[in-house]
């Protein structure tokens, strides 16, 4: 099969690392597989690093004859199957191209969407099949009345394999902390991901400075970097932690390839989101052996069990959240069963093989249904 993914943000998050995961399983199980960004986003070069087709194509003016045109040469060109979108303006462009090859849309988020005649014939009309990433997503895209229901599945986040490798957690542990000068006797709570507001590190910092306040020797571990427009509030972030008193208690890394061992020098990793699909970190951890406080929001119940996988708590709730990493910290031999529950859990719903064959039905759904439209 060949698979073109198209990508319309020039930043690289956790949406871009997904779609790099899946072109990359592609190629290696003998699929082709190409990647459609503009020409300086992040992921092209990055695509370009992994050995990936890439196709520089700016997607601001969606619906322009030039835009159109060059995904069109490039579907022909690579002889493409299946086009998977991953934003609004490239899923415009591709819904264009339909009559060349079958397109999926890919909705990576769990929030209510608008909706409108015009909206609605940009999805009916403008892709043969839908992939939500959790399945409160996938209800948000049927209640916003885009698509039938038998035409979207749900294909959610994993875990890459090396985070379930069998490894020295202390080595790691002891080897991470010593370049980030953070002392082996800190108790380490950790964000990672793009510097957003909705994605809550903000309310990291105020857990720690609660937590301190009780005499726990926390520190925040804020991994991942701001995208250009998000930078004013990572400026807001490094003047939180002076105004909560707490500056010399907080690592900023800024962006790291290195997620598995940001998580192994973690003692929880906390996902405060005010909003969430279900959040690539959360599989991670688990596969890593590591505890998930998480707010109880968006696909994040779909994956998280309080109590028996994870810890949840109200969005945005400094106190329960504090709560839970004291419960971590107090209770670690009811904290490991979590955790171990966690990995098995991970074991069998997060390895990418099983995402990546249920992402490979969709895409037979979508030539299929193509296929039958031309027929008709």
């Amino acid at each position: 099969m060949r698979i073109l993914h198209t990508l319309g943000e020039r930043s690289l998050g956790g949406l871009e690392f997904r779609t790099l995961e899946q072109a990359s399983w592609l190629q290696r199980q003998g699929h082709k597989a190409a990647i459609a960004a503009p020409a300086d986003s992040a992921i092209i070069c990055e695509a370009s690093q992994r050995g990936l087709t890439t196709v520089p194509i700016d997607y601001s003016r969606a619906y322009s004859p030039a835009t159109v045109l060059k995904l069109r040469r490039a579907v022909k060109a690579l002889r493409i199957d299946v086009i998977d979108t991953h934003s609004r303006a490239d899923g415009k462009t591709a819904a264009l191209c339909r009559d060349l090859c079958a397109v999926v849309r890919t909705r990576h988020f769990a929030k209510p969407m608008p909706t409108s005649a015009r909206r609605r014939l940009e999805w009916k009309w403008g892709c043969d099949h839908v992939i939500a990433t959790s399945d409160v997503g996938r209800q948000e895209v049927l209640a916003a009345r885009l698509v039938r229901p038998e035409h979207i599945s749900v294909v959610g986040e994993w875990a890459h394999d090396s985070f379930f490798l069998s490894m020295d957690k202390q080595d790691a542990r002891r080897r991470v902390r010593l370049e980030l000068e953070i002392s082996p006797q800190a108790y380490v709570i950790a964000t990672i991901g793009m510097l957003r507001p909705e994605k809550g590190q903000a309310d990291l910092l105020r857990v720690v400075a609660r937590l301190r306040g009780q005499a726990v020797p926390a520190v925040a571990l804020v991994v991942g970097m701001p995208t250009q427009n998000t930078k004013p509030y990572a400026y807001e972030l490094y003047q939180l932690a002076i105004e909560l008193g707490i500056s010399d208690h907080v690592v900023f890394t800024g962006h790291r390839t290195d997620i598995a061992d940001m998580i192994h020098a973690s003692d929880v990793v906390l996902v405060p989101s005010a909003t969430e699909a279900w959040s690539r970190i959360v599989p991670e951890a688990y596969a890593a052996r590591c505890p998930v406080v998480a707010s109880n929001v968006g696909g994040l119940p779909e994956i998280i069990a309080h109590g028996r996988t994870g810890w949840l708590a109200p969005p945005g709730d400094i106190a329960r959240f504090a709560d839970c990493v004291t419960e971590i910290r107090h209770a670690p031999a009811a904290a490991s069963a979590i955790v171990a529950a966690a990995r098995d859990y991970a074991e069998v719903n997060f390895r990418l093989a099983r995402k990546m064959a249920s992402t490979l039905d969709a895409y037979c759904l979508a030539m299929g249904r193509m296929k039958a439209a031309a027929a008709a």
